[in-house]
């Protein structure tokens, strides 16, 4: 299942705002993985998850300025 399939879902259960705020979480996490990794290999895929997860925070709060 992707970020974008789990996103939605999100959405429908908890509305944009909290979406939100569970991106912004999401983006967290994954920071603090990222920052703490040892080894190379997981890096890009926290930097990854962690840039998508922010700026699907982003998108939802500048559509809910729209709305």
């Amino acid at each position: 299942m992707s970020n974008r399939e789990v996103l939605e879902l999100i959405i429908e259960e908890y509305g944009a705002d909290k979406a939100a705020e569970f991106c912004e979480m999401v983006a967290m996490m994954y920071d603090i993985k990222y920052n703490a990794a040892k080894e190379l290999d997981p890096l890009s895929e926290y930097d990854f998850e962690r840039v998508w997860w922010i700026e699907a925070s982003l998108t939802l709060h500048e559509q809910e300025k729209i709305n």
